[in-house]
């Protein structure tokens, strides 16, 4: 059944397709509203800490995603505790610390995975 489907939707897309017009033309130059001023020089300093703007720590606790044992969540980790920073920036390092818990966005269980 799954194949005929596929089937069916990729002969229905191909047959909608003109296969003699280029996907995309380009032109030699640009338009003229395409062309803009390049932006102006920013002076950056060459390192910066959220753990030590004047004396305030903006991050919040590592966690380590091997424990008790590794289960490919580590884009979950990352993504949670960037969130978590970002929030803890905003609020100005106020207490409590807001800490997203990776197991609201994947579950790492063996049963089930997702496909269910």
């Amino acid at each position: 059944m799954k194949t005929a489907a596929l089937f069916f939707l990729l002969s229905a897309s191909a047959s909608r397709i003109d296969r003699t017009a280029p996907c995309r033309k380009t032109s030699k130059t640009p338009k003229v509203e395409n062309v803009r001023e390049p932006l102006a020089p920013v002076d950056l300093p060459d390192t910066w800490e959220w753990n030590a703007v004047n004396g305030t720590n903006y991050l919040t606790n590592i966690r380590n995603q091997h424990i008790p044992q590794y289960c490919g969540s580590c884009w979950a980790h990352a993504a949670t505790s960037a969130l978590s920073d970002r929030i803890k920036i905003e609020r100005k390092a106020a207490f409590p610390d807001i800490n997203i818990a990776p197991q609201n966005v994947i579950s790492c269980s063996e049963v089930g995975e997702g496909d269910d």
